[in-house]
């Protein structure tokens, strides 16, 4: 037999139990992310990375009526987006009295299924309709905007809550921290520091996956093995996070005033052009409770500052900061595994919201 055939022949016996294992740690929960490779998929699901999508004028976005799976340690639940894109019900009964809920994972209700988020909860304790229009994957205030005047406006609505996430809204569309991105969404360019406009930028490619991206997503239709791949990779860039940046960071406290006044642009563009009453909410991680915890004051943030006044000053606008209504244990309301919440923090969050209802 010829080295090379040896070779080759090593090379597929190492990888064949390299994938069988992979199926044996996948299927017995041993992984933290795990997957069902496209291949084994039953045909009413598409993987979760095809779920979410970038070809919106808005940036991420939903598959139109796709259902998918996700898993991690502490959470195996399902998603499924509507004939609109959005992670809720059809919204062929919409009334004069529903309520938009806009915002990121959170408002989507990413790790819970669709009973446990706080749309489902808010909808029990009020009886009224709420229509999602949440979504993860980097979603930012410059995309609610868009968001909400491209689609969501439409909907007839009496109530407009916005999720507001200090920990990376205030970066998700500052183009310098996103600078060379192919991404397909947009971001914000200051013209005088009180306008600010937004672009797409012009390399930018919808859907865009990078050559390396290309081969993941190849071992992710296929085999079992991207699911061992794919926590080597996720512990790494945890092991280089550490390494590279500040664990104290607190996107509530250390945002820029630049970034502070740009977000509130443009939730102020979707509050004033809105005919609905508007409550925003802010939510804090466990980040922003350990600064407030060694002395950090939300009194002393341009941006909290600056929605406290609008709520004693317009009767049609209510803030509501999570961070002052937080229980004697935070971590009872976040998943074990994510900083997002779960069902019992999802629930914490639509009783707080719903007591405010009747007026708004």
């Amino acid at each position: 037999m010829s080295k090379i055939k040896k070779t080759f022949l090593i090379f597929l016996c190492f990888f064949f139990s390299f994938e069988l294992i992979s199926f044996i740690f996948s299927k017995t929960s041993l992984l933290p992310i795990s997957h069902t490779p496209k291949f084994y998929l039953k045909k009413n699901l598409i993987p979760l990375h095809e779920w979410w999508t970038e070809n919106n004028i808005w940036g991420s976005w939903h598959k139109l009526n796709a259902s998918t799976v996700h898993k991690k340690s502490c959470f195996n639940v399902s998603y499924k987006s509507n004939k609109v894109g959005a992670r809720d019900d059809s919204f062929d009964n919409n009334k004069d009295n529903d309520i938009i809920l806009i915002g990121d994972s959170f408002a989507e209700g990413y790790g819970v299924d669709l009973e446990n988020t706080s749309q489902r909860y808010i909808e029990q304790l009020t009886n009224r309709n709420v229509l999602n229009f949440g979504v993860a994957k980097n979603f930012g205030p410059v995309q609610y905007s868009i968001l909400y005047d491209e689609m969501a406006k439409k909907f007839k609505h009496k109530t407009l809550i916005i999720y507001l996430l200090p920990d990376n809204d205030f970066e998700d569309n500052d183009y310098t921290y996103w600078n060379d991105s192919k991404r397909f969404r947009p971001y914000y360019k200051s013209s005088n520091k009180t306008i600010y406009e937004t672009f797409i930028p012009k390399d930018a490619i919808k859907n865009y996956m990078s050559k390396t991206k290309k081969v993941k997503s190849f071992f992710k239709n296929y085999f079992w093995t991207s699911n061992m791949l794919s926590n080597i990779n996720y512990n790494y860039k945890l092991y280089i996070s550490k390494k590279t940046s500040s664990i104290n960071f607190s996107g509530y406290f250390d945002s820029s005033l630049e970034q502070q006044k740009a977000v509130i642009y443009f939730l102020d563009k979707m509050i004033n052009s809105s005919t609905a009453n508007v409550i925003l909410v802010s939510i804090p991680r466990i980040n922003d409770l350990k600064r407030l915890s060694k002395g950090s004051k939300v009194s002393d943030l341009y941006w909290n500052n600056y929605y406290t006044n609008m709520d004693t000053s317009n009767n049609n606008f209510k803030f509501i900061d999570l961070i002052k209504y937080m229980p004697a244990k935070p971590e009872e309301i976040y998943l074990k595994c994510e900083g997002h919440w779960n069902a019992y923090g999802n629930k914490w969050v639509a009783k707080i919201i719903s007591k405010y209802l009747d007026k708004y």
